[in-house]
């Protein structure tokens, strides 16, 4: 059975790009690591709530997103 392709980091870039950001500028304003926002855009599963809330802060996800981010749905 193929395995359903993880979007959640797309989404997380794209949001980003919405608000006219790049992911460096993003994880400087959250206060994160780049190297982190990297490997948890690339790992989405591997996020935690805390860094979920820092970078909403910045690029400021709707509730579907926010549901989608958190249930991989």
């Amino acid at each position: 059975m193929k395995r359903k392709k993880d979007t959640r980091g797309d989404l997380i870039v794209g949001r980003a790009r919405i608000n006219g950001i790049d992911v460096k500028r993003m994880a400087s304003r959250a206060g994160l690591c780049l190297s982190n926002v990297y490997k948890r855009i690339q790992l989405p599963g591997t996020m935690t709530i805390d860094a979920l809330t820092s970078i909403d802060k910045v690029v400021h996800f709707d509730d579907a997103e926010i549901i989608r981010l958190i249930r991989n749905t």
